[in-house]
């Protein structure tokens, strides 16, 4: 069995590769306390309980005890018993225990943390744990802002985080979240959906175990199964069914890909670290865009993330190469990836070459979160040591999509024809009005000799006071332009105005990127990058 790099998942500490020791490997079940980074006024906090591989080691949940503290110092516990003989011993076990807000903390907002004690009994013995019970961490408590103010609102748009992975992403090293846990905890954070994109080396696996493949992929209908049920459970929230799929880029190595609303399942295991020097993918970029199904939507995933040199070497993994971000049924590229980052930054580069040479591709952000609504915690070293960070978590970094209702097919189709916007908060969107007369909204095509922007921005003290708005004219072939760029604002939280008219002569684009400073959130300062509306002169 392959050795394999540090992911971003939460741990799985029980795997032990044959003939070595490990550190941080128990005899118990791992128990993990998770929560979302931010809250929603008007909502209690909702901290999930998560307790795998109780069917290897079983154990009775006595008492959970959370501690909420308050930056002022104020302090409200609240305790929530079990009835007695609360056996756990399933492979996956969660609860969600709602925080409410009451006492002393009612009518505090701002960051808070929550510090939670999980008391179990195993083997006959007492025990009690904080926040975890791996090893080598730090224990440190939830962290997370409680918000007076709703995400920031412009009608029709809703915000979401497409790239996620569930329980059915698991592996030696990593496990992700449940599907069915993902709406309430999203809704707590004003979320209006998740895509969840498990790995296709993991999805090939028997569901009793990870270390062998099976053919008739009962994992992938297990899921296509959970999905739909959460889907027809909830209302105004939607889960997209997706895929990670490992395949071949055009250098001959190793990327991962999104598709999007896929019936069929596509293998991929050329990384996924199963057999020894077997790191070669079952399709290219180019036979999964020819094979997919018609309304499957697709996107290079962190396309232009450096990976390490031991994931290099080990699974042949590599960046997408320019060539494949420009296959003409590539609907576009995810450069948002959990930080506003350089690896963003450079992907942003790429993007704006495309758009100068006619290529008509769209942004799409995620956070990768396997879990990790409130602390990213790794395995560093296999069997040795765990890392921490608080970057990657879920629903940090947003698409949003304009749709008329929430359906998993609607929020599909918008991202698929970018009605969407990238964002950390701050939401700026815009329509093109010309002479022709035509109009449209972020994504669309509109055609006229000359032309007008309507431009729409909201935000909050939370995510900051708009610092910079500027709009942007790009003329295919030609390069791009400042149009114009607000700096003062009469109220920096809110925007709506309209352009003076300007000529349309050449083939061109319009797209707007926006800046706020000064937040009181978990974030200083947002940031909101729009999708293009392409104007073909008349």
């Amino acid at each position: 069995m392959m050795i394999i790099p540090p992911v971003f998942l939460y741990a799985e500490t029980h795997y032990r590769f044959k003939y070595f020791f490990s550190l941080y490997k128990k005899a118990e079940p791992e128990i993990i306390a998770d929560g979302p980074y931010r809250l929603d006024p008007g909502r209690s906090y909702p901290v999930l309980i998560l307790i795998k591989d109780a069917h290897l080691y079983p154990a009775e949940l006595l008492e959970v005890r959370i501690i909420l503290t308050h930056r002022s110092g104020a302090v409200h516990e609240e305790s929530f018993s079990f009835p007695a003989g609360t056996v756990i011993n399933e492979k996956y076990w969660y609860t969600i225990l709602d925080l409410p807000f009451s006492g002393p903390v009612s009518d505090l907002y701002g960051m808070f943390t929550a510090d939670v004690q999980i008391t179990t009994k195993q083997r006959g013995r007492i025990k009690r744990d904080r926040n975890n019970n791996h090893r080598f961490t730090s224990k440190k408590p939830l962290a997370f802002y409680r918000s007076k103010t709703h995400l920031p609102s412009i009608s029709g748009w809703i915000y979401g985080d497409a790239h996620t992975h569930s329980t059915y992403t698991e592996d030696q090293v990593e496990f992700g979240s449940p599907v069915s846990a993902g709406p309430k905890l999203c809704r707590a954070m004003g979320l209006s959906f998740f895509g969840v994109t498990d790995h296709s080396y993991d999805l090939d696996d028997r569901t009793d175990n990870y270390l062998l493949n099976d053919p008739a992929i009962p994992k992938w209908h297990a899921f296509q199964e959970e999905v739909d049920a959460v889907n027809a459970r909830e209302k105004d929230f939607a889960v997209l069914r997706g895929e990670e799929v490992s395949c071949t880029n055009a250098n001959g190595n190793n990327v991962h890909y999104l598709i999007y609303g896929n019936k069929r399942f596509f293998h991929g295991s050329g990384d996924g670290g199963e057999k020894w020097f077997k790191t070669k993918s079952e399709f290219t970029i180019p036979q999964i865009l020819e094979e997919k199904e018609e309304l499957v939507v697709t996107f290079a995933s962190h396309p232009t993330e450096e990976v390490p040199l031991l994931q290099q070497l080990l699974l042949k993994r590599d960046e997408w190469s320019l060539s494949d971000m420009t296959l003409p049924k590539l609907h576009g590229i995810q450069i948002l990836n959990g930080d506003h980052s350089d690896a963003f930054l450079r992907g942003m580069d790429i993007w704006k070459w495309m758009l100068n040479r006619g290529i008509r591709k769209f942004l799409l952000a995620g956070n990768d979160a396997h879990g990790n609504f409130n602390r990213f915690v790794q395995i560093s070293i296999p069997m040795l040591s765990f890392r921490e960070k608080d970057s990657q978590l879920f629903g940090r970094m947003k698409t949003a999509a304009l749709v008329h209702t929430v359906t998993e097919r609607n929020i599909l189709d918008a991202i698929a024809a970018g009605r969407s916007v990238i964002t950390n908060g701050p939401l700026v969107t815009f329509s093109v009005e010309t002479d022709g007369p035509d109009a449209g909204p972020v994504g669309s095509t509109v055609h006229g000799s000359s032309f007008v922007v309507k431009l729409h921005a909201a935000s909050t003290e939370e995510f900051g006071h708009f610092h910079t708005i500027t709009v942007i004219h790009g003329v295919i072939g030609k390069g791009e332009r400042t149009l114009f760029r607000l700096t003062e604002f009469t109220d920096s939280l809110s925007l709506h105005t309209v352009s003076d008219w300007y000529r349309a002569e050449f083939f061109s684009y319009i797209r707007v990127e926006a800046t706020t400073h000064g937040a009181a959130g978990t974030d200083r300062t947002g940031f909101c990058y729009t999708n293009p509306i392409w104007i073909q002169p008349k």
